[in-house]
């Protein structure tokens, strides 16, 4: 089954494809993206969903862009799911995610596909790095807990 990393941030600004897209091909990443370099969506600073083909055998990176304010509502069913599973939880950092969730403007998920290889591991890796520094975002795995910046734990939600 497919899981999740976010970076969440306190900004709903995030890169552009075209910028996500030149950083990565930068650190020698070869892949394929939708939408393409041709499709006027690529240069939207608004940008929804980013996908990465990064081996022609394997299923896609997705990622996914939510930002407070858009109509489907996601990033606050995404919140409100969030603030629901801490509910039950207590342990150190807690508080700081309640407040990290309360004032988060944008959620960025990437799905994880089950056939991910270290290629695409690799890729998914430099892609958060990016956009975590871009944004001064942190960092949500599922299974896991959040994470900031720099990779340190701020508390664990196994």
């Amino acid at each position: 089954m497919a899981h999740f990393l976010r970076v969440m941030t306190k900004t709903s600004e995030a890169p552009a494809l075209v910028e996500l897209t030149k950083s990565l091909k930068a650190a020698g990443y070869d892949f394929q993206t939708f939408p393409d370099q041709e499709d006027e969506r690529f240069s939207d600073p608004n940008w929804r969903q980013y996908h990465l083909a990064y081996d022609a055998h394997k299923m896609s990176l997705m990622i996914d862009r939510s930002v407070k304010g858009d109509e489907g509502g996601e990033l606050s069913e995404e919140i409100a799911e969030f603030q629901a599973d801490l509910a039950g939880l207590a342990g150190a950092g807690k508080e700081a995610i309640e407040a990290l969730l309360a004032e988060t403007e944008q959620i960025v998920a990437c799905m994880i596909p089950d056939d991910i290889t270290e290629q695409g591991w690799e890729l998914v890796e430099s892609l958060l790095e990016t956009l975590l520094e871009a944004t001064d975002g942190h960092l949500q795995v599922d299974g896991e807990g959040f994470y900031d910046k720099e990779g340190q734990l701020i508390f664990s939600m196994e």
